[in-house]
């Protein structure tokens, strides 16, 4: 298996993504903008440093299933900084994340928020699979401008993260692991596999391209190719508001099979 990875930050702010790689899995997080108030003396990069840290001591063993694994590592998180902060702030930071992990002739994926799995077969089909019920939320209110960025307010966050007919991520509270999207792929005919966090799905979800275009894309260009791809997309769109984020830190995991 050959790995291609990037991740760049959307600003002069640190990173809140991250990426980890090894010869059996990989994993993306991406940390959820950090909320005024939100009840935690540590920022968004410390949760998932933690997080990513925590995913890597148990993702190995391939008897424990994904789900589990991810509701021991929220755990662990929340452990670490549950007598220093508020975890029951409906703000307090989290990550939506992306894993996949070889397990015999199959590849299992999770996702949980807006992270995006997407994969090739050999005979070129392409298909992916997001947690988009964030997107398909209903009866949304009108964003306003929160600690700088143009968000959705607390009050609204609160009825809906990590709510029964709301949106799900990794926060303090390790029931969301189960509400987690899974599944897995044949091993037999795949060609390569992208775990992707929003920021770099921009060129789908914003920007028109498809996940086949993206694929001979990354093949060129790597994955740092496509985050200055999404970059210069971003430069150009006229359509963001003064307060919006322009460019949002991107994330990509290349995995390719050498032919048989």
């Amino acid at each position: 298996m050959q790995t291609s990875a990037a991740s760049t930050p959307g600003g002069s702010a640190p990173n809140e993504d991250l990426y980890l790689v090894s010869d059996r899995w990989a994993l993306v997080l991406d940390g959820i903008t950090r909320y005024p108030d939100d009840g935690c003396v540590h920022d968004v990069p410390w949760y998932v440093a933690h997080l990513g840290r925590e995913i890597k001591q148990r993702i190995g063993s391939a008897e424990v299933d994904l789900r589990a694994i991810l509701d021991e590592a929220v755990r662990g998180v929340s452990g670490a900084h549950q007598s220093t902060c508020d975890l029951s702030n409906p703000v307090t930071p989290g990550a939506t994340v992306g894993l996949v992990r070889r397990e015999r002739d199959r590849i299992a994926w999770l996702l949980l928020g807006d992270c995006t799995v997407a994969w090739r077969y050999r005979d070129g089909r392409v298909e992916f699979r997001s947690d988009d019920r964030l997107a398909n939320l209903s009866g949304t209110p009108p964003v306003e401008s929160v600690g700088g960025v143009r968000r959705w307010p607390v009050s609204y966050v609160a009825t809906v993260r990590n709510r029964e007919g709301g949106y799900w991520v990794a926060d303090a509270d390790s029931r969301a692991a189960a509400q987690a999207l899974t599944g897995s792929i044949e091993l037999d005919g795949l060609s390569d596999l992208m775990v992707c966090s929003d920021g770099l799905t921009r060129l789908v979800d914003r920007y028109g391209y498809t996940w086949p275009e993206l694929f001979e894309r990354v093949s060129e260009v790597g994955v740092a190719g496509l985050i200055d791809l999404v970059r210069d997309h971003g430069e150009r769109d006229t359509r963001f508001h003064p307060e919006a984020k322009r460019h949002d830190d991107a994330t990509g995991v290349l995995l390719r099979w050498d032919q048989p």
